[in-house]
């Protein structure tokens, strides 16, 4: 999957970090900066300078030698490639702690609107997390409420359930039509060919992270002492 641009197709690591970028692009005007040098935003990202400016160049953008990005315009670049002129429609299995941090960062101009909410415990279902979201459905309700016409073509199912039901989730989305799936949960979904599903495996993050803090200065000492034990 890549998203067209002027440039041509976007890669997909690109894209990630392109939405990274606009997210820093937006805090940055919030706090008034009008003009981004390429390792301020680098370093706010936590990219290389040079990857961030390879990213950039997909969209046209070209940073003021020795003075850097209008903020603005480059936020309009990235909207722009990354289609958050329209609005995707999102619905979210598991409204349980970690589908409401997702939904907490549903913000505004973010570039999608989630349009329902599913979940399975009965001490939930039937409410409203916040006045601006949907009545919690039931995990069972999802092909039903997804085929009312009221709600439209749904672009993207999340599912951020309990690992039991991640794959009956992922399946009920098919079922109706929902090509887009990101999975939150560890669970390694199968889908038919035409389903794209985005992994985001917070633990395992946690243990890449781990892995690189040990091969900093702590870490090399740690080996050092292993091997002096395996040497005695």
């Amino acid at each position: 999957m890549s998203v067209s641009s002027e440039s041509g197709d976007i890669p997909d690591p690109t894209v990630a970090r392109l939405a990274s970028y606009l997210y820093v692009l937006r805090s940055f005007s919030r706090r008034g900066v009008l003009v981004a040098s390429s390792g301020q935003l680098a370093t706010a990202a936590g990219v290389n300078p040079a990857i961030l400016r390879k990213d950039l160049s997909y969209v046209g953008a070209n940073g003021v030698r020795g003075v850097g990005y209008d903020v603005g315009k480059l936020t309009a670049r990235i909207s722009i490639a990354l289609h958050t002129d329209t609005i995707a429609t999102v619905v979210l299995a598991g409204a349980g702690r970690l589908g409401r941090a997702l939904l907490a960062h549903t913000g505004v101009g973010r570039g999608f609107v989630v349009a329902a909410l599913f979940d399975d415990d009965p001490d939930t279902i039937g409410r409203r997390l916040t006045p601006d979201t949907p009545v919690v459905a039931a995990l069972d309700d999802i092909e039903t409420v997804c085929a009312d016409p009221s709600l439209g073509s749904v672009d993207i199912g999340v599912v951020a359930t309990a690992d039991e039901h991640a794959q009956r989730v992922a399946d009920a989305f098919a079922a109706v039509g929902v090509r887009q799936l990101l999975n939150v949960t560890p669970v390694g979904l199968v889908v038919d060919s035409d389903v794209v599903v985005r992994q985001v495996d917070l633990a395992l993050e946690l243990q890449v992270l781990a892995f690189t803090a040990s091969r900093g200065p702590l870490g090399a000492r740690n080996a050092d002492q292993l091997r002096a034990v395996a040497d005695r």
